[in-house]
């Protein structure tokens, strides 16, 4: 079996061929890459492997980038530091992955199925990594510097209720009921925020999920959140994002 690694930890990299090796000595390791520009280049300058082991963030990008420009066939598993809960959306696409610091007991787990089910690997798309990418921070940011005038202070994450955009610009809303300026996109937001509290239900939304009041159905299999502040008019979950809500609420 031919498999390509795509790692930028060299160690990291060099770990995973062991281990692979260890598992069947017959594996052939077509190459470890390092990044995504000589990711674009290994696959069209070669023949496409069986499987990929694939690293979620590479030294210069994010692996979605890749599959952005080339378009394979090849099965994927996904070695990542990301933890459980954001990888569930693989797990929905038949995608294995095993996380971050890794054994030999994780890889043959992956390997059995991938043997049992390799049928069932489908290739990835770019909105799966990008959902990852938007949920899920290792270290959650703890507070956020304000600054009003000349001067500054500090709100800790976990007194913010709600983050909204609006016409170009990006506030919180605390417990108090204060609208603060904030300086980062929303995305920006949402990848530094603890996602067991915070989820970002639409484009220019994020909410803390101790201000939810109540959850209807809405049109078109739409979710609306009623929040408990009530400076606020119901909040529309968008309709690529309900399943994801709804996981993150039972989770």
């Amino acid at each position: 079996m031919n498999i390509l690694i795509i790692e930028d930890e060299q160690y990291t990299a060099q770990r995973l061929e062991e281990l692979l090796l260890e598992y069947d000595s017959g594996f052939n390791i077509v190459a470890k890459i390092p990044s995504v520009e000589k990711a674009v280049k290994w696959f069209s300058e070669n023949n496409l492997p069986d499987l990929i082991f694939q690293d979620i963030v590479l030294s210069d990008g994010n692996c979605f980038e890749i599959y952005d420009k080339i378009s394979i066939e090849t099965p994927i598993v996904f070695t990542t530091a990301y933890s459980e809960y954001a990888l569930q959306s693989f797990k929905l696409n038949s995608i294995d992955y095993i996380v971050k610091p890794y054994d030999f007991a994780d890889l043959k787990r992956v390997m059995e199925k991938f043997n049992k089910f390799s049928e069932l690997f489908k290739p990835p798309v770019k909105e799966i990594f990008e959902e990852v990418l938007l949920t899920e921070r290792i270290v959650p940011k703890k507070r956020f510097l304000i600054k009003t005038g000349d001067n500054y202070f500090y709100i800790n994450s976990s007194d913010i209720v709600y983050f909204w955009y609006d016409s170009g610009l990006t506030y919180a809303l605390t417990k108090e009921s204060k609208k603060l300026p904030i300086d980062y996109p929303i995305l920006e937001i949402a990848k530094m925020l603890d996602v067991s509290v915070f989820f970002q239900i639409n484009r220019k939304e994020i909410l803390n999920i101790y201000s939810i009041k109540k959850i209807s159905t809405w049109f078109t299999n739409r979710l609306i959140v009623t929040p408990i502040f009530e400076n606020k008019e119901n909040i529309i979950v968008s309709r690529d994002r309900v399943k994801a809500f709804k996981e993150w609420l039972n989770q």
